[in-house]
């Protein structure tokens, strides 16, 4: 196996749409399967349409304002697959972040064991159109020769190594020290999360609030079994902070670490999450499952 795969090797000229007349971004990933179908890069071309009309289009990464990264894993394709298409207008999508106008549209198509290229090949594409230079010129473009003729896109290489910047949540809910124990509970409640990183004012991790933490935190709390049947219920003392009940030494992680390191790490710690840091700020959080559905969900 090379080294590393320049995105021109997976990007040719009859893969990319421009312009792409599409009003939604179902319909711009509905004709971009079409076109990669008629050109025979899709081996099962009616699995791919009912994995379509069957799967919502929740695997979307949304790169800023203009970009989107819809991916699949699918049998119907037995390579590694991806298509661009530029419309002349922003795109809607009930699913989409509020201000977001995507124009730009990069299907990604793998089979499911080819989840280290396919997980790469979103990370580069998504360091790529962090740049505002690259995104202004695929707006710029008219043509594909046009797309091919951006010096950054054309020298991209997507790297083999798995690193935990591809796979982890890049999304993460946060409380500071100074938080109300009571508004940081709500929190976790609300998003079903197990734990939330403690974070200072330059986004730097000081901690973790995690469920055990509250639940020692909140034990005197929880009512007797005679207090029950009275009606009685947990009550978070208003003046309670995060700083009170947070664990303060934390497991970190950098964004470059490899994947199995990561998780190796993570099992002989037997955490479930940890939070991954760049330049010294919270980037992000790696989670068990989230290696675990990334790498092996199909």
């Amino acid at each position: 196996m090379p080294q590393h795969l320049e995105l021109r090797e997976l990007l040719p000229a009859e893969h990319i749409r421009v312009p792409l007349d599409a009003e939604t971004v179902h319909d711009a990933v509905r004709q971009l399967v079409e076109h990669l179908a008629a050109q025979g890069a899709v081996r099962d071309p009616a699995a791919l349409q009912r994995l379509l009309a069957s799967t919502p289009l929740r695997d979307v990464v949304a790169v800023g304002r203009h970009a989107v990264l819809p991916h699949y894993r699918t049998d119907a394709v037995d390579r590694l697959v991806l298509a661009l298409g530029i419309p002349p207008r922003p795109l809607q999508g009930a699913d989409l972040e509020p201000g977001a106008e995507p124009r730009i549209v990069f299907l990604i198509l793998a089979p499911p064991g080819a989840a280290t290229r396919y997980l790469q090949t979103v990370a580069a594409l998504t360091r790529a159109l962090a740049r505002e230079d690259v995104v202004r010129a695929l707006l710029d473009a008219r043509t594909p020769a046009d797309v091919l003729a951006i010096p950054e896109l054309g020298t991209l290489k997507i790297q083999p190594r798995l690193v935990v910047r591809d796979v982890m949540r890049h999304r993460v809910e946060t409380v500071t020290p100074d938080t109300p124990a009571r508004d940081a509970v709500d929190l976790m409640v609300r998003h079903r999360l197990r734990a939330l990183p403690v974070v200072g004012e330059k986004g730097e991790v000081l901690g973790v609030l995690a469920e055990r933490d509250v639940v020692r935190a909140l034990l005197p709390q929880i009512p007797r079994a005679a207090d029950q049947a009275a009606g009685g219920e947990i009550r978070v003392p208003p003046t309670l902070k995060v700083r009170d009940i947070m664990t303060r030494s934390v497991l970190c992680i950098p964004e470059e670490m490899g994947v199995d390191e990561a998780a190796s790490m993570m099992i002989h710690k037997d955490v479930e999450q940890v939070p991954v840091v760049g330049a010294g700020r919270l980037t992000g959080v790696l989670t068990r499952s989230d290696i675990i559905r990334k790498l092996f969900a199909r």
